[in-house]
C-alpha cells in the first residue's frame, strides 16, 4: 500500500501546475515592482520565468486569454526598447524572459497599439523586431517597420544590423510591396559591403588591464594558425571578433536564403523551367525548380552583391585546402564548403554570365575531393551543381555521375548526411533527371540501396522516384529488386559485418558456416556482389538466387531486414500500377513467367511471401482484364504452371486467379490466335486437374484451399466447353464425376453441398449448347453495352435457363 501510494505522490509530482488568472495576477503585481529595478534582475528574472510558465499553462488548458495589467505589459515593452547591461547580474535573463513572454504568449496588446507603438519605438531600436515578427502579420503594422529596418543596416551596432537583415530577409515574400526593388538593392549594397570590406584586425580583450593595448592587435588566422592575409571569412580565427567581423559572419550564413527570396520575391523576372508547388515546409527555398533572372533585374536588385559573392565563395574553397589544426574547425570547413557551392549553384541560375568562371573552379574542386571520403556530403552538391550547368558550358558530366553512384553511395551508406542529400537531390530533381539524364535507369540498384539500409526513412520519396526509374528496359529487373530488397539488406549487413571482420578469401571447395564467412567463399562471392550491384543492366537476376536466399536465412530475422519487407508490397503495388499503365502488350506478356517463377523464388519470411502471393494474384487477374490476349500468348507458362497441383502449395489465390483467367479469357473474342486447339489444351490440363483435385479432397489430409481452386477449375471447365462444343460430352462426364463424389469428398457439408450443386448447375447449362455458349461465353462488350437494361438481353435467358433447371429438377 505504502509503495501504491508513494508511486501515487511521484506522479501528482509530475502533472504541471494549474495557474488560474489569480495567480497570474499576483505575479504580475510583484513583477511590476521589480522589474524597474536594476538591483533586483536576479528576482524579476525568478517572477518572470515563473510568468511564462503559468502563460503557457493557461494556454493550452483554457480557451480564454489571460488578462495581463497594461502596466505590465508596457513595462516590459519597456525592457526589451533598451539593450541588456550584461555586467548587471540577471540582466540578460531578464531581457530574454520578457522576449519570450512576447513572444509565445503575450496576446493583450491589440492592433492598435502595435501600430502606435511601431511608429513610436522602431526608429532606431532594433530591440523591438521580436514583438512585431511575433504579432505583426496579424496587426498589420510590419509595413511601417520596413524604413526603420532598412536603417538599422546602417547602424554601427551590430545586435541592431543582424535584426535589420534578419528582418528583411525573413520577409522578403511578405504579400504586397514589403520589400521592393529600392528595398532588396539597399540589402544587397550592405551584404556585398559586410562581405568584402571586414577588418582582419581582432578585438581587443575586453577584460585585458594593457592601457596601450599593443598586445591585443593581432591578425585573425587561418584554421592552420598561419596569419590571414587575404579576405576575411567565416573561417577565419580569432579569439575575439569586432562588429564587422561578427556581421560579415552573419551575413554569410543570411546569403543564401537572401538571393533565394529576393529570386522569388521579384518573380515577374523570372523563368521557371518546372512548375513549383510551395508549401509551409519549402517557402523560401527554392526546391522543385530552376530560376533564371534578365540582367537588368540581376543589376538593379542585386548589384554588386553578386560578384562579391562569388570571390567570397571562392576564397572559402581555397581556405579548405588548408589543414585544420582542431577538428571543430575541420567540420566547419566542411559546412562553410557546402554552403559556399550551393551560393554558387543559386548565382549561376540567377546570373548566367558567372557560369563559366564558377564552373572551372567546380571542376577543381571536383577533382581535388573526389578521392577524400571525409568531402562525400560536398560531392553531392558538387554533382548538383553540374547537373543544373553543364549544358551552359557543353560539358558531359556522367563520368563524374559514374564515379559518384557506383562507388560513393555504397562506402557512404552509414552517412545519414550524405544518403539524405542525395535522396533530396534526386527527388528535388526529378523530372529534369529523368528526362535529361540516364542517372535513374542506370543508377537505380545504387539509390535502392539507400532505402535497403535506411529503409524507415525515405519510403515516401522512393514511392515518388520508383516509377520515374522504370521503363521497358528496367522493369523487369526493377522488379526482382523490389522483390530482392531484403536481401539487399541482409547482403549489406553481412558486407559491413565482413569489413569489421579480418577474413582470407576461402577456397571453392570449402562450405561456409555462416553469411560472413561465404561472402569471403569465391563460390559465393559472386552473389553478393551481383545484388549490391550499383549499376543496372547486368542481367534481371541470377540463376542461384535460391542458393543466396539460404545464405542469408540467418540475416533474415534483424530489425532492419524486418522493416524493409513491410516496404516490399507498397513498392511492387506502385509497380504495377504503372506496368499496367504500358500500352505494350508483347511487353507485358513477357511478365507472366516471370510473376510466376518469382513467385516460388521469395526470401523465407511468410509474412512478406503471403502479401506478395497475395498481390500477385490480384495483378494477374487485373493484366488479363487489361490485355485478355495474353492467355493465348502466354498459353505454354500458363498450362504448365496450372498442370502441376503441388504449384497451389502456398499460393492458393495465385493458383485459382490463374485458372480463372484461362476459363475467362481464352477466346477467339480477346484473341484472334485462339483457336479451338488452344481451347482443347487448356481443358484438358484443367480436366487432369480436376480429376486429381477430388483425389485429393477422398483424402482426410489435404490443402485447406482446394474446394476453392476446384469450384473455379469446374466453372473453367464448363466456359471452355462452351466455346468448343465437341468438349461438351467430356465437360458433362467430368462434372458428372464431381457430383457422384458427394459422399466421398472429406469437407465441410456446406462447402460439398455448394460444389456438388455449381456441377450440377453447369451440367444442365451444358445440356442446352446454345444456352450455354450465351450465359458461360458472353460477348466482351456485356461489361460496357445495355444489355441489362432491355427485355431482349441477358436477363430473358437467364429466365429461360431458371426454367429449363426447374424441368430437370423435377
Amino acid at each position: 500500500m505504502a509503495a501504491s501510494t508513494g508511486g501515487l505522490v511521484k506522479v501528482q509530482a509530475l502533472k504541471p501546475k494549474e495557474f488560474t488568472q489569480e495567480d497570474i495576477s499576483t505575479l504580475s503585481n510583484n513583477i511590476e515592482q521589480l522589474i524597474v529595478m536594476p538591483d533586483k534582475s536576479a528576482e524579476c528574472s525568478s517572477l518572470l520565468r515563473q510568468l511564462f510558465i503559468s502563460l503557457q499553462t493557461y494556454l493550452s488548458g483554457s480557451a480564454s486569454c489571460p488578462s495581463l495589467s497594461p502596466n505590465l505589459v508596457q513595462k516590459i515593452l519597456e525592457v526589451l526598447s533598451e539593450s541588456p547591461q550584461p555586467k548587471v547580474a540577471g540582466s540578460m535573463n531578464k531581457y530574454l524572459l520578457c522576449q519570450m513572454i512576447i513572444s509565445e504568449a503575450l496576446v493583450e496588446v491589440t492592433a492598435s497599439d502595435l501600430v502606435s507603438l511601431a511608429a513610436r519605438e522602431a526608429a532606431g531600436n532594433a530591440n523591438m523586431a521580436t514583438l512585431f515578427l511575433t504579432q505583426g502579420h496579424r496587426s498589420k503594422c510590419l509595413h511601417k517597420i520596413v524604413p526603420h529596418a532598412k536603417s538599422w543596416l546602417f547602424s554601427q551596432d551590430f545586435e541592431s544590423q543582424k535584426t535589420g537583415l534578419t528582418f528583411l530577409t525573413s520577409n522578403c515574400l511578405v504579400p504586397g510591396k514589403f520589400v521592393d526593388e529600392d528595398t532588396a538593392a539597399t540589402v544587397s549594397e550592405r551584404l556585398s559591403h559586410w562581405l568584402s570590406s571586414t577588418s582582419l584586425m581582432q578585438a581587443p580583450n575586453p577584460r585585458s588591464l594593457n592601457i596601450f593595448g599593443k598586445d591585443d592587435e593581432r591578425t585573425v588566422t587561418e584554421v592552420d594558425g598561419t596569419p590571414s592575409t587575404n579576405l576575411f571569412t567565416v573561417l577565419n580565427i580569432g579569439q575575439y571578433y569586432t562588429e564587422d567581423q561578427l556581421i560579415n559572419i552573419h551575413s554569410f550564413s543570411c546569403l543564401y536564403q537572401w538571393l533565394s527570396n529576393v529570386a522569388q520575391r521579384f518573380e515577374s523576372s523570372i523563368q521557371n523551367e518546372n512548375a513549383t508547388t510551395k508549401t509551409s515546409d519549402d517557402r523560401g527555398t527554392l526546391q522543385n525548380h530552376r530560376i533564371k533572372m534578365d540582367k537588368a533585374t540581376v543589376t538593379k536588385v542585386l548589384g554588386n552583391l553578386v560578384p562579391k559573392s562569388v570571390e567570397y565563395c571562392f576564397r572559402l574553397i581555397d581556405q579548405c585546402e588548408r589543414k585544420a589544426r582542431v577538428q571543430m574547425d575541420a567540420d566547419l570547413q566542411l559546412s562553410s564548403l557546402v554552403e559556399a557551392v550551393r551560393i554558387l549553384d543559386l548565382i549561376c541560375s540567377l546570373d548566367e554570365d558567372q557560369t563559366a568562371r564558377v564552373f572551372q573552379e567546380m571542376k577543381r574542386l571536383n577533382n581535388r575531393i573526389s578521392q577524400e571520403n571525409r568531402y562525400s556530403t560536398v560531392l553531392i552538391y558538387v554533382i548538383t551543381f553540374f547537373f543544373h550547368h553543364s549544358a551552359t558550358v557543353v560539358h558531359d558530366p556522367r563520368d563524374t555521375y559514374d564515379f559518384f553512384f557506383s562507388r560513393l553511395v555504397l562506402e557512404n551508406l552509414n552517412n545519414q548526411g550524405f544518403v539524405t542529400a542525395v535522396v533530396s537531390f534526386v527527388t528535388q530533381n526529378l523530372a529534369e533527371i529523368a528526362e535529361r539524364t540516364d542517372i535513374l535507369t542506370d543508377y537505380f540498384p545504387s539509390l535502392f540501396k539507400i532505402l535497403a539500409w535506411h529503409p524507415r526513412l525515405f519510403l515516401k520519396d522512393f514511392t515518388s522516384i520508383l516509377p520515374m526509374a522504370m521503363n521497358l528496359e528496367t522493369s523487369v529487373e526493377i522488379f526482382h529488386l523490389l522483390l530482392d530488397l531484403p536481401c539487399i539488406t541482409a547482403s549489406l549487413e553481412v558486407m559491413d559485418k565482413a569489413n569489421k571482420i579480418e577474413t582470407s578469401t576461402q577456397s571453392l571447395d570449402s562450405e561456409p558456416v555462416n553469411s560472413v564467412e561465404a561472402f569471403h567463399n569465391a563460390r559465393y562471392k559472386p552473389l553478393f556482389l551481383y545484388i549490391t550491384r550499383s549499376k543496372g543492366g547486368q542481367g534481371d537476376t541470377i540463376d542461384r538466387l535460391s542458393h543466396l536466399h539460404a545464405i542469408l536465412t540467418e540475416g533474415m530475422s534483424s530489425t532492419r531486414v524486418m522493416v524493409c519487407c513491410q516496404l516490399v508490397p507498397i513498392l511492387l503495388r506502385i509497380w504495377f500500377l504503372y506496368i499496367l499503365e504500358s500500352e505494350d502488350p508483347t511487353f507485358l506478356a513477357q511478365l507472366i513467367p516471370v510473376i510466376i517463377e518469382r513467385s516460388s523464388i521469395l526470401v523465407a519470411v511468410p509474412e512478406l511471401v503471403t502479401d506478395v502471393h497475395k498481390i500477385f494474384a490480384d495483378q494477374i487477374v487485373a493484366l488479363m482484364q487489361a490485355y485478355p490476349s495474353m492467355v493465348t500468348i502466354q498459353q505454354s507458362d500458363i498450362k504448365e504452371f496450372i498442370q502441376t497441383t503441388a504449384n497451389m502449395a502456398g499460393r492458393v489465390q495465385m493458383y485459382s486467379n490463374m485458372v480463372y483467367v484461362v476459363g475467362e479469357f481464352t477466346s477467339p473474342a480477346y484473341c484472334s490466335n485462339c483457336t479451338s486447339e488452344t481451347i482443347g489444351h487448356f481443358y484438358e490440363s484443367l480436366e487432369v486437374v480436376a480429376y486429381e483435385l477430388l483425389g485429393q479432397l477422398s483424402s482426410q489430409e489435404h490443402d485447406a484451399g482446394i474446394p476453392k481452386v476446384l469450384s473455379t477449375v469446374v466453372a473453367a471447365l464448363a466456359k471452355l466447353a462452351s466455346r468448343c462444343q465437341d468438349l461438351i460430352p467430356r465437360a458433362i462426364l467430368c462434372l458428372t464425376k464431381v457430383v457422384k463424389q458427394e459422399n466421398l469428398i472429406m469437407v465441410n457439408p456446406s462447402i460439398k453441398t455448394f460444389i456438388v450443386q455449381k456441377s450440377a448447375s453447369l451440367i444442365a447449362v451444358l445440356k442446352s449448347p446454345d444456352t450455354a455458349s450465351v450465359i458461360l461465353n458472353p460477348n466482351p462488350e456485356i461489361h460496357t453495352a445495355m444489355w441489362h437494361q432491355n427485355n431482349t438481353s441477358l436477363s430473358t435467358i437467364l429466365r429461360g435457363i431458371d426454367r429449363i433447371l426447374k424441368i430437370n429438377t423435377k
